[in-house]
This record gives structure tokens, sequence and C-alpha cells, in this order.
């Protein structure tokens, strides 16, 4: 008879190491969804700062919300319930991250970074990991609640 137990850890890595795979995997599509089209308006538009910095947040975030609410929903929630806050979080944390980001971009502090020959863009990096904490409160305590356990009766 097998050790319950021991079958459990490998699932459990597993489920671990999964998360970790999508975490990194979501990090890299949305740094590449902010980086390409901020730099190429740069490049390519005479935008203010401040709108370059919006349009490319905007990119990322409509196709994050896109995935997030029509594929990955996963709250006991009702779509239809959870919507309103969802979009607020949304917004929420758009106008965040575009004045983050105007913010660092305002001024050049010549950080580089490169990995792979590819430069990384080290102020949209910072804005990410600055409104993590912010980002992770929003949508899984607020957004998206953890449905409340029944009080267990007393005798």
């Amino acid at each position: 008879m097998e050790n319950s137990s021991a079958r459990a850890r490998p699932k459990t890595a597993q489920m671990l190491r999964s998360r970790v795979f999508w975490f990194i995997a979501g990090a890299s599509v949305n740094y590449l969804l902010i980086a390409t089209p901020f730099k190429w308006l740069r490049t390519h538009t005479a935008l203010p700062l401040w709108a370059v910095s919006a349009c490319s947040l905007g990119i990322s975030t409509a196709f994050f919300f896109a995935w997030n609410y029509f594929i990955n929903f996963r709250t006991d929630s009702r779509k239809r319930d959870a919507l309103a806050r969802y979009l607020a979080a949304v917004a929420c944390m758009w106008v965040l991250s575009s004045a983050t980001l105007t913010l660092l971009k305002s001024f050049n502090a010549h950080l580089a970074l490169s990995i792979g020959g590819y430069p990384l863009d080290l102020d949209i990096v910072a804005t990410q990991f600055f409104l993590s904490g912010l980002k992770f409160f929003l949508y899984h305590k607020w957004a998206f609640p953890l449905p409340k356990e029944p009080l267990p009766e007393s005798r």
C-alpha cells in the first residue's frame, strides 16, 4: 500500500513548478506588451511621455483584462458580480502604473541590464515591481474575494 503523503508531495511540487512557470510566462508577456509599444511610440511619434506610458500600459492592461476575465476567470463569484470591482481595480492599476512609469522615465538614471543580448527596460520592470503588492491586494482580496467560510455551529 502506498503512502498517501508520498503521492501528495510530487503533485504539490508539480503544481508549484507549474505556477512558477506560468508566473514567469505571464510576467514576460506583460513586459513585452508594455516595452514593445513604448519603444515604438517613442521612436515613431511625437507623443508626450505620459501619453506613451498610458498607451503602452493600456495595451497590456486590455490584453490581460480580456485574458483574465474571459478565459482565466478563477473565482467562485459570478462574472457579472465581480465585473464592477474588477473594472475599478483594472482602471486604478492602469492609472497608477502609467503615473509610475512616467515618473521613472522622466529622469534617466543610466541603468542598463541585458539578458541574452536583449536590453531590459528597468523602468518597466521597476513599475511592475513597485505596484505588485497593491495589485495582489486589489485583485485577490477586493475584486475576487474568497468566499467567507461559514462559522461552525455552536452546540
